[in-house]
């Protein structure tokens, strides 16, 4: 995933890979993606609304909103 500015483009190097796969952020655009973004949101809503954890949640370990 990346953008056009030159902190976002990955290095020469890393370019070179055979499997490495640069794409443009706006991939994560198609309607696919972005209904499932959204459904997914709606899932860690209604998971936080119940005191529960989120699916997919990144911090998981440190996670302070238990029952």
């Amino acid at each position: 995933d990346v953008g056009r500015a030159p902190d976002q483009m990955p290095s020469p190097e890393l370019a070179r890979l055979p499997n490495v796969i640069a794409t443009p952020h706006i991939g994560g655009l198609t309607p696919p993606a972005s209904e499932s973004q959204a459904m997914d949101t709606v899932r860690q809503v209604q998971a936080l609304l119940k005191g529960e954890m989120p699916p997919g949640a990144v911090n998981a370990a440190i996670w302070s909103r238990r029952p």
